[in-house]
């Protein structure tokens, strides 16, 4: 089956904000953003390497709300955009081109393996597919971060910085959206309320409520007539009732837009200062979101005027996400003590239809039935808990370092139930008929994956002031990694149907069932040298090398399968490696622009990489290389005093490069030089913000645009898949008028407007 996955839609929207006393900063200003990086405060011209930052106030004049439109002002940075469905809540992001997994798999099981970037809502690690809302400003870091972030960041980290309450003034934001999206019939809005409240001079509040519905604009075509409801599915109505055997499924309706959807937020802080010395967060974060079908268009049907999904059923999910985490920092004087504690609980729910799969791979398993008909029900429920505890030097001299320990527990707990509706009735009447009489089931597979993964860390890094222009940075990370897991997928109408079909037998064997706990556990060291020197007082040139790895863990295989292959060798793999070297050059010149440029050459080893067996499971293994060279530029500044530019481009060239099987079902091989999926190579990202004179009334107006430019990318290596597929460039181009006065501002967003597929 043909089909593309949507990753954007045109709209536009109708945005009103009421601040008390909420500050706006004028096109003229020249920000210099604070950013925590390095775990310290700095400037984001004072780190010594590749780091993007958007302040909160850039996220609030693009318009930018959802992962997806944050992607695009950051080049480089991609994702594949499944919108509010769970299959989103899978950590996709790339930096760098780093990825080697297929791109747009609909596979909504949790990941095996860990992702390439980690990612951090405040100080806390997390993954959801969150909405963006009331941010202080949110961190890129580009390159290895295994030293200050550990697992999971060989492409990099970002980071989600929310507001903090303050302690001076109290002020309140109520903000209203309303949106039209293109091919669409629906009306889509937000509306969400922030209040800042000072209780004391040492205690404040601050917390925000919002509900957003999101236009669907995919119709859904080629649906069955089932009993039940698309979350509750049923048995299939036939379309001729008295045939059993022979009677295709009814027709159901088709659905108008179906992947609508909707999300519920709210985040509460309460921030204590009971001395000048101690500072306490307690921080309540949660996240609900609904969605009736995923991001999908399949081109070959429909007229041709509108997205369409043809499938036997849709696809909706339930999803949400909570997140308490407590922060406290002591002055100490010659350091500061830093303790972050987080716990978070996710839990998602999802049917996805694999009718067509099976009508398609698997025909000899059904003997003819003209209704095959299979949703897939997933249940998954993630525990993490991590305790992160600093010390960072706070004395004036030659040398300043910074030390911690790093603890993660996270506990998976994955169910998945598929039935083929209505198989049994099938069966037996077509089996009654020829006296062969087996007994069959719906069922055709179910299990699940329970997993604890651990993590306990020791990093540190020091800094030497050899001048006061250069200075040479070491780091370190111990890391000790342990998986515990257990898994199995039974498959009790394939295992009857298999030993027939091959055997002339049929036996309650259960193909892919017995699998016993398996554990995984790795240690190592990565390290980190970086040196700047300062040019001048505008300019600074910087090199680094950097380590970054994933962590270890187990598959989801049986020790042999029905072939007799053993598998047992593959029942765990091992950690992959990351090594980064890279140089580059930043500043400020005319105190209007500031300014980075990166080259880098990234060698990756040892890269995790899903592969398939000869029974056609997909499992994780190690493979032996690849690699990513290329450049990132940015350049942001006032023009003059009303018209502010940001400009960046970044150029990925990331291949294999030493080929490696993939697939035992027919022995395919991926090549030396072949291109890593999911990524461009070449992508840039331009905005302009220009402020008008100021009206008789005394009201300020921007217009804003903004245009982000992706090559083309591909959806897995070419060499291994039928489905193999080239996503073609594209340009999205958004713009904005706002009109803002005193405590009120009214915006009209314009997302898409050339309505691009991409």
């Amino acid at each position: 089956m043909d089909k593309n996955n949507i990753y954007t839609k045109t709209s536009v929207a109708v945005a009103v904000s009421l601040a008390l006393n909420a500050p706006h900063l004028s096109a003229q200003q020249l920000e210099e953003i604070i950013v925590t990086a390095a775990k310290r405060e700095q400037t984001a011209q004072e780190i010594p390497y590749n780091i993007s930052v958007i302040s909160g106030d850039q996220l609030d004049r693009l318009g930018i709300s959802d992962p997806e439109a944050f992607l695009r002002v950051v080049p480089g940075l991609s994702n594949f955009d499944e919108g509010p469905h769970v299959g989103g809540a899978r950590n996709n992001y790339q930096l760098r081109g780093m990825n080697v997994n297929n791109a747009g798999n609909e596979d909504d099981n949790p990941s095996i393996s860990q992702n390439t970037v980690s990612t951090y809502l405040g100080e806390v690690p997390f993954f959801f597919p969150m909405k963006l809302f009331d941010l202080n400003r949110i961190e890129v870091l580009r390159g290895p971060q295994g030293t200050l972030y550990g697992a999971g960041s060989v492409g990099g980290t970002i980071r989600f910085i929310p507001n903090k309450p303050s302690l001076e003034e109290e002020t309140m934001d109520l903000r209203a959206k309303l949106s039209s999206t293109d091919h669409s019939s629906d009306t889509g809005y937000d509306f969400n309320l922030t209040a800042n409240i000072p209780m004391s001079d040492t205690l404040a509040f601050r917390g925000t409520v919002g509900y957003e519905k999101m236009s669907g604009f995919i119709d859904a075509i080629g649906l069955v007539a089932q009993e039940g409801t698309p979350r509750d599915t049923g048995a299939v109505i036939l379309a001729d009732p008295s045939d059993i055997v022979g009677s295709p499924a009814a027709a159901g309706p088709s659905i108008k837009d179906s992947n609508e959807g909707s999300r519920t937020y709210i985040r509460a802080s309460v921030l204590s200062k009971p001395s000048d010395t101690v500072e306490i967060g307690l921080n309540f974060n949660y996240q609900e979101v609904k969605a009736d079908n995923r991001y999908e268009h399949n081109p070959n049907y429909g007229s041709g005027e509108n997205y369409v999904t043809h499938k036997a059923h849709t696809d909706p999910s339930d999803g949400d996400f909570t997140l308490i985490d407590l922060d406290v920092e002591v002055d100490l004087g010659f350091a500061r003590l830093t303790s972050n504690t987080g716990v978070a609980n996710m839990s998602l729910f999802g049917v996805s239809d694999s009718s067509g799969f099976l009508r398609t791979n698997l025909p000899q398993y059904y003997f003819g039935n003209p209704r095959v008909y299979s949703p897939i029900d997933r249940d998954q429920d993630v525990d993490t808990f991590t305790q992160e505890l600093r010390l960072a030097s706070q004395t004036d001299g030659k040398i300043s370092w910074i030390g911690g320990l790093f603890y993660l527990k996270r506990d998976l707990d994955f169910d998945l139930y598929q039935p083929l509706l209505g198989v049994t009735d099938y069966t037996n009447a077509y089996f009654g008929t020829t006296g062969l009489g087996i007994d069959f089931t719906d069922v055709l597979a179910y299990g699940g994956q329970q997993q604890e993964f651990t993590d306990f860390s020791i990093f540190g890094e020091v800094t030497y002031q050899i001048t006061d222009q250069w200075q040479v940075t070491a780091g370190v990370r111990r890391f000790d990694n342990e998986t515990k897991g257990t898994a199995g997928i039974p498959l009790p109408y394939a295992s009857r149907t298999f030993e027939f079909y091959y055997y002339g037998t049929a036996t309650d064997d259960f193909l892919l069932g017995g699998i016993n706990p398996t554990n995984g556990q790795d240690d190592g060291t990565l390290i980190k040298l970086n040196t700047s020197y300062d040019v001048n007082e505008n300019t600074m040139v910087f090199a680094t090398y950097a380590e970054g790895f994933r962590a270890s863990g187990v598959n989801q295989l049986p020790e042999f399968d029905p072939w007799g292959t053993d598998y047992r060798e593959f029942l765990t793999f091992e950690p992959d490696n990351v090594k980064n070297y890279e140089v580059g050059i930043k500043g400020v010149f005319n105190d209007r622009f500031t300014y980075s440029f990166t080259r880098f050459n990234t060698d990756w080893e040892n890269f995790q990489v899903t592969l398939y067996s000869l029974f056609g499971i997909g499992f994780v293994d190690n493979v032996p290389s690849a690699e990513s060279k290329g450049f990132e530029f940015e350049i942001n500044g006032n023009l003059t005093d009303n018209f502010n530019i940001n400009f960046g481009y970044s150029h990925a060239d990331a291949k294999i490069t030493e080929s490696f099987l993939y697939s035992r079902i027919a022995d395919k091989y991926v090549s030396k030089g072949a291109r890593l999926p999911g990524s461009a190579e070449n992508e840039m990202f331009v905005a302009g913000s220009y402020q008008l004179p100021s009206t008789a009334s005394g009201a300020d107006v921007f217009i804003d645009v903004s245009a982000s430019y992706k090559g083309d990318a591909i959806s897995n290596f070419k060499e291994t898949e039928a489905n193999y597929q080239v996503f073609e460039s594209f340009t999205i181009w958004n713009a904005s008028i706002t009109w803002d006065k005193d405590n009120y501002s009214i915006s009209i967003f314009g997302n898409n407007l050339s309505d691009e597929l991409g």
